[in-house]
């Protein structure tokens, strides 16, 4: 009787094999690898090579602070006192040479708030300033500024920076093109939030730690014929990297989030 009832019996059921997640170290190295040279390159090209941005450091400079003094003590002995030149007012006419520096392409300055600063000044100390005045004192800080930036060792700088504006363009199209292969392949293998996360966050170590040895060698690479030259690269140099520092610390904070995220919602 038993062989009957052994026909009768349901075969047993098949317990489906579970996937195991499968780990892409490599992919998560290579992706911060990418973000290191991503974070460098887009860093430095808003900043050491964005005219408007070393502008803004050059004016906090001694080289800014020469011309600033400059254009007070003229408009001091044109008897409007009070020094009406600042920081910010100065900022677009050492933007134009910093960007005749980089080979590109220049525009008008526009002397609307180096006008409207000597008026204001003017208007307080009971003088009038003429529509020539401040014509005079907007053409002589283009001659202060141009005569700042054509010394010998300014233009050695230059012709350095702009080899390494070059080189820096592309580097980032090179990387831009790899990130969108890699991202491709990460998507072709269902690992892209998986590497994500991890390139993130190694990228942004990565970054700060390449930053931290670069801020520090600076000074020992920055070479110039002349020391206030040197102090200007090294203090351009140092701003930069402070932004890029602060960067990949961002993303290594961004990185940890997105592992986090990733983790939980695989195992859930």
């Amino acid at each position: 009787m038993a062989r009957y009832h052994f026909a009768d019996e349901e075969p047993p059921q098949q317990q489906p094999e579970l996937t195991t997640y499968q780990r892409r170290p490599a992919l998560a190295r290579w992706g911060a690898f990418l973000v290191l040279l991503l974070t460098i390159t887009v860093g430095l090209k808003l900043t050491v090579f964005n005219a408007t941005y070393t502008a803004g450091v050059v004016s906090r400079s001694t080289v800014g602070e020469k011309v600033i003094n400059r254009l007070n003590n003229d408009l001091s002995d044109l008897g409007v006192t009070g020094s009406p030149v600042t920081t910010s007012v100065i900022q677009p006419y050492l933007a134009q040479g910093i960007t005749q520096l980089y080979g590109q392409s220049t525009t008008t300055v526009d002397s609307t708030e180096l006008t409207n600063a000597i008026s204001a000044q003017a208007s307080s100390a009971g003088v009038t300033a003429s529509s020539a005045l401040t014509t005079q004192v907007a053409k002589q800080a283009q001659k202060l500024v141009t005569q700042a930036f054509q010394t010998s060792a300014m233009q050695v700088a230059a012709a350095r920076l702009q080899r390494a504006r070059q080189l820096n363009f592309y580097i980032l199209v090179a990387t831009l093109l790899l990130l969108v292969v890699t991202a491709i392949y990460a998507l072709s293998v269902h690992h892209f939030l998986g590497s994500l996360g991890p390139s993130l966050a190694l990228g942004g170590v990565l970054t700060i730690v390449v930053g931290l040895v670069s801020w520090l060698g600076l000074p020992l690479v920055v070479t110039s014929t002349t020391g206030s030259v040197t102090a200007l690269l090294t203090s351009i140099g140092h701003s930069s990297l402070g932004v890029i520092m602060f960067v990949g610390g961002a993303e290594l904070i961004l990185g940890l989030l997105v592992l986090l995220g990733h983790r939980t919602f695989r195992r859930s």
